[in-house]
């Protein structure tokens, strides 16, 4: 009898193993395309931050991309043109951006204290860069030596940040910006070996050191080992950290399409184990948008969208942080621009640029505490909301650029930062509907919300108010909307935006 139930119990486990192992993500696109692009807690969060911080830091000229313009006396892209000089005057064309490892101390880093800051700014979900184009990796790797534990600060960025981050029931994400590093710094004498692209042939006479010693970080290998070690890169990170979520900056579409499957495949499975909802986005098409969610860079969408998206803007100047350029993203705005991405079934991610030594800089803090402020007293119109019936109205006239290198799928950035009173942007959650109108419009102002003419004419209104306002106000529908009256007082941080809670019957 016990070794008929013994039998009993394999052939249990045995099915269980067996229909696991099918329902396994295969690294095929048939497969990988069952995965949800946006997890309900994604679509929830509405607001991420991260920060652009590395060994580009320590002469934190011109942007991120120092380690690539030290080197490209061509210049071709205007926006790196004055880096080459600036390095050629400053350190001469010896000083190598390997030399700057060692000045990269990082002395004054505290995952909590950023943390602390980037929770209060009101951040959902919070990360680090885990590599940029430079080919540097901030986290203890075996198959990358380059790696901010065994040299320069020595410190595992990824593991602080993960570690302080999951204390406080937040939710994790790396940003993996390599997909470019196979571009770039090739000194290419036969291009068949890899892509050829606008980007590498820039660098084909370029000033970069031969020596192999250096050939992992200044990216001189093969096609096929880019390859290996750009998939080797993710999967270390995924096994030890398994982020809820995994950005990925453009280029990605250079690495083969095997690898990139077998990524996806990887990141999976490891979540499914743990029984995580796990999120990664696209930046142009080198992942379907059936498992990936799109990716914009300082843009929004032309209009509510089926599917959740995702936009990403700096709160300094730059990326990375600019010594000569101390300047930061107006709270005001930031918000304006976050209500105009919720209210289309966007989610935002927000960029931080530390000093090398560790420390963000005052501007951007205070920026980030201005949002904070706004999202502390007002969060309910944002947070755990989901689009109207139609996004809002407005004066300011939102245009599409064809000329603009990421118009990718429709995406708009003029006119973005001239949001204003005059434009009102919807969310709903359960019967409320918030009209969040983009700047204190002035005391006793009437406004008609046209939507209530029109997709929502038919809905019945229970009451109106003003949040973070005692006054009881005026409002009316009739066949031209609904006109709602702005109170005598302006609410508290009304400066950024006021909130009108329209509660249904």
């Amino acid at each position: 009898m016990k070794q008929r139930i013994l039998l009993i119990l394999v052939a249990v486990m045995t099915a269980i193993n067996v229909s696991n192992a099918q329902d396994k993500f295969k690294p095929e696109w048939e497969s990988l395309k069952k995965h949800k692009p946006s997890p309900e807690w994604f679509a929830d969060a509405k607001l991420g931050v991260y920060f652009h911080w590395g060994v580009y830091n320590v002469p934190a000229n011109g942007n991120e991309w120092y380690g690539r313009f030290m080197y490209d006396k061509d210049r071709r892209k205007s926006w790196g043109k004055d880096i080459y000089d600036y390095h050629t005057k400053t350190y001469g064309r010896d000083k190598q951006y390997h030399d700057f490892i060692p000045e990269w101390k990082g002395e004054q880093f505290s995952a909590k204290e950023w943390v602390d800051k980037f929770e209060y700014m009101g951040a959902k979900f919070i990360g680090t860069i885990a590599e940029h184009h430079d080919g540097f990796s901030l986290w203890e790797s075996k198959v990358n030596e380059w790696n901010s534990k065994n040299m320069g600060p020595k410190i595992d960025v990824v593991k602080e940040m993960a570690l302080e981050v999951k204390k406080r029931n937040l939710k994790f994400m790396t940003t993996f910006h390599h997909g470019f590093h196979m571009m770039f710094f090739p000194k290419v004498e036969n291009s068949a070996l890899r892509p050829l692209s606008q980007h590498n042939a820039v660098y084909q006479n370029c000033e970069v050191p031969q020596d192999p010693k250096y050939r992992k970080l200044y990216g001189n290998m093969s096609y096929q080992e880019e390859c290996d070690i750009w998939l080797g890169k993710l999967d270390e990170v995924i096994d030890e950290y398994c982020p809820d979520y995994i950005w990925m900056d453009f280029a990605q579409g250079y690495v083969n399409e095997k690898y990139r499957k077998q990524f996806l495949a990887d990141y999976f499975n490891k979540a499914a184990e743990l029984n995580k909802e796990v999120v990664v986005n696209t930046k142009g098409d080198f992942f379907p948008t059936d498992l990936a969610i799109v990716n914009l860079e300082r843009a929004t969408m032309e209009d509510i969208t089926p599917e959740v998206w995702v936009t990403d803007f700096q709160i300094g100047s730059s990326w990375g942080y600019n010594k000569d350029k101390r300047t930061a993203i107006n709270p005001q705005k930031a918000i304006r621009i976050l209500a105009e991405v919720v209210s289309k079934n966007g989610v935002m991610i927000l960029a931080a640029a530390p000093m090398a030594e560790g420390i963000i800089p005052e501007e951007q803090v205070a920026a980030m505490e201005g949002i904070g402020d706004w999202l502390g007293a007002y969060g309910e119109a944002i947070y755990k909301t989901r689009p109207f019936v139609e996004f809002g109205q407005g004066s300011t006239i939102l245009k599409r650029n064809p000329e603009d290198e990421w118009n990718a799928y429709g995406a708009i950035k003029a006119g973005l930062q001239d949001l204003n009173s005059k434009d009102i942007r919807y969310t709903k959650n359960g019967k409320n509907v918030y009209a969040i109108q983009l700047g204190w419009p002035g005391a006793k102002q009437e406004i008609t919300l046209k939507t209530f003419a029109g997709k929502a004419k038919d809905l019945k209104i229970k009451s109106i108010k003003v949040l973070g306002s005692k006054e009881r106000i005026k409002w009316n529908k009739t066949a031209n909307g609904l006109t709602v009256t702005s109170p005598k007082k302006m609410p508290e941080f009304g400066e950024a935006a006021i909130v009108y809670k329209i509660t249904l019957k």
